[in-house]
């Protein structure tokens, strides 16, 4: 038996008028039609509140229909399957219509159901969102999902912080007998959700895995832990499971301070383990992990003040073949004697979380402009999140760039990172206009389809968009990456911006990209970084604006 609930029920005894009686007969024959192949049909507005829901909630959920009314949509689709349903509304709010991906239910069973979708436009009110969740056919039903990337466990996270939210986050670490990482994939991240079901699972790494949970205690990760060890085994597979919690020390830090050192524990962590985390300044949590890097800040200061640093370049090129289009200027820390780092994103998170981004990217435009002006070629510097949203930060880059000789030649670009991070659109929008205002094209970077970044790129109008890397990899199936790729294109297209996807190694990543409608490309498959080219032949001159209609209204 279904159920059929909206948020305006008509009642039967109502008068109608005809335009009236048609919006009914539409809204039942849209809900016969939908039936014929799907489990479950929502309607949603553009937050993500469900208005109308039918189908077979009681049988999925032992809950009516009508219950999920006034909610949140999230409520229906399992956490960690959160961050795809995000990029799947933002898509189909873009585009209108969203092509099916694979989604797990929040039931007990955590069914796998095809999410599909469509916008509906209402006269004199705002759109909404139609999706249907069906059983997919037979040959899909049993395919794997992707692992999401590895940085949506610490976006959530960030969500939950920012907002308040209490939280918590645990790490895991599943060794075999002679204590190599080994990874159980979807058995490990099962056992989880049976222990922890609310919870958000990411495998951050080969047998490291990351648990964010809304609560819980040390005994509870013991349980899990116990649980692990015991469904692997009875599996046939002889294993080591060792937790703790990460102590995110809200108490002394805000949001924006635990957010970026979290970031940069689960990169300790999926890279170097549990060993490492510790080693790495993280034995007391993310507090214990400021407060070293706070004791470092004078060296910091001092290694930005006298450029210890220097700049490798790598290209980005046309998908359709041609000379480089320009160059990405990324920073390499040199050896410094009161600063320890085990890299150039080590050295950059610290940096942003002492609160230092200014300094740097001041430092970093300033040197990238003199390899630019000695080269005679195009350079893109990057400017911190933090940084674009500083009045005082926008003052001393237009006095550094105004002037300058690479500036003045149209060789110099700036990309936007950690966009994310941008909560201050007023102030981002105003660092964006003083870049146009000097004739400076600027990319939005890493960009990923999520709220956040959509957000941003309607607020900012950027000449180039870059694509997160992290879906290239599957873009040569037809998968969900690939889905949202050629989704992402379509948003980007619709802010009239110019695309660049990066982390491309491969020749047919490269053509299937191409395909989707990306014009450029980035990644070791057309070189790695390294020292920019003298007298390089540039294909095309710095990126702009195309002037067709705004299709965002």
């Amino acid at each position: 038996m279904s159920d059929v609930a909206s948020c305006q029920p008509i009642p039967a005894s109502q008068p109608k008028d005809r335009g009236h009686a048609r919006r009914v007969d539409n809204n039942e024959r849209f809900v016969a039609f939908a039936f014929a192949g799907a489990d479950l049909v929502i309607e949603v507005d553009l937050g993500g509140i469900v208005t109308f829901a039918a189908g077979a909630f009681r049988s999925r959920f032992g809950r009516p229909a009508e219950t999920f009314l006034g909610h949140a949509v999230h409520e229906i689709i399992a956490p960690v399957d959160h961050e795809a349903l995000n990029a799947g509304l933002a898509l189909l709010t873009a585009q209108g219509r969203l092509q099916p991906l694979m989604i797990r239910l929040a039931d007990p069973a955590r069914t796998p159901l095809a999410l599909g979708g469509m916008a509906l436009p209402s006269q004199g009110a705002p759109h909404h969102l139609c999706l249907s969740l069906a059983r997919p056919p037979a040959p899909l039903a049993n395919v794997r999902h992707a692992a999401n990337a590895p940085r949506a466990l610490a976006r959530a996270t960030e969500a939950h912080l920012r907002a308040g939210s209490p939280c918590n986050v645990s790490l895991l670490e599943v060794s075999g007998k002679e204590g190599e990482a080994i990874s159980a994939g979807e058995t490990v991240s099962q056992a989880i959700e049976q222990a922890a079901p609310d919870s958000v699972v990411n495998e951050l790494s080969v047998g490291r895995y990351g648990l964010l949970g809304s609560g819980g205690t040390e005994a509870d990760l013991h349980s899990i832990v116990d649980l692990l060890e015991h469904n692997l085994r009875r599996q046939g597979v002889d294993v080591s499971v060792i937790g703790r919690q990460l102590s995110l020390g809200t108490e002394e830090l805000s949001p924006l301070q635990s957010a970026r050192a979290l970031r940069q524990g689960l990169q300790v962590f999926a890279r170097d383990g549990l060993a490492g985390l510790a080693k790495g300044g993280f034995e007391s949590g993310l507090a214990g992990y400021y407060r070293r890097a706070s004791a470092q800040m004078a060296g910091f200061q001092q290694a930005i003040r006298a450029a210890r640093f220097k700049l490798d370049f790598q290209p980005i090129v046309p998908l359709a073949g041609g000379a480089p289009h320009h160059f990405e200027a990324l920073i390499r820390p040199l050896p410094m004697p009161d600063c320890r780092v085990s890299g150039p994103q080590e050295f950059v998170m610290l940096v942003e979380a002492l609160g230092l981004a200014c300094e740097l990217d001041l430092a970093v435009a300033h040197l990238a402009c003199e390899h630019a002006d000695k080269a005679g070629a195009s350079v893109a510097f990057n400017l911190s999140g933090q940084s674009v949203q500083d009045a005082a930060f926008r003052g001393r880059l237009a006095a550094l760039l105004a002037p300058n000789p690479a500036r003045k030649a149209g060789l110099i670009l700036a990309e936007m990172t950690e966009t994310a991070e941008i909560v201050d659109i007023g102030e981002a929008r105003s660092t964006a206009d003083v870049l146009r205002s000097l004739d400076i094209p600027f990319c939005l970077d890493d960009f990923g389809a999520g709220a956040a970044d959509i957000r941003v790129l309607r607020a900012l109008s950027p000449g180039i968009v870059k694509l997160d890397g992290s879906y290239v990899a599957g873009v040569g199936s037809e998968g969900r990456e690939r889905a949202f790729i050629a989704g992402m294109v379509e948003i980007i297209r619709a802010a009239r911006a110019e695309i660049v996807a990066e982390h491309i190694e491969t020749e047919a990543e490269a053509e299937a990209l191409r395909q989707l409608g990306v014009q450029y490309g980035q990644g070791w498959l057309f070189g790695q970084p390294g020292p920019l080219p003298a007298n390089v032949r540039i294909g095309h001159g710095p990126v702009r604006r195309t002037k067709t209609r705004e299709l965002w209204e």
